[in-house]
């Protein structure tokens, strides 16, 4: 496709931009890292209004994964105390395995 071609074509659109049904005030992420790579941002956000305000209004804690959406959101809670929050069982090592047998 040309340089042309592609200025003039319409934006796809996409599950990534969809709204959560349980929480459609939230933003979802595709996937893990792109969460964790805006809640650096968010902290760093955080940092510069605690050095410039002395306030901040940004506390995100952590990314969890979503029932809802099988998306990813940014929430201010501890694990597990989220409603729509897939909680996944501690994956075991090839190693770990093979000690508990």
């Amino acid at each position: 496709m040309s340089k042309n071609a592609r200025k003039y074509q319409k934006p796809q659109t996409s599950k990534h931009n969809a709204r959560c049904a349980q929480t459609p005030e939230k933003l979802r992420y595709r996937d893990m890292r792109e969460a964790k790579r805006d809640l650096t941002r968010f902290r760093a956000r955080a940092a510069e209004d605690m050095r410039t305000k002395g306030w901040t209004t940004f506390n995100q804690k952590r990314p969890y994964e979503c029932a809802g959406c099988k998306g990813y959101h940014l929430t201010s809670q501890e694990l597990g105390r989220v409603e729509n929050e897939v909680v996944r069982a501690k994956e075991l090592t090839i190693a770990e395995l093979i000690l508990s047998a």
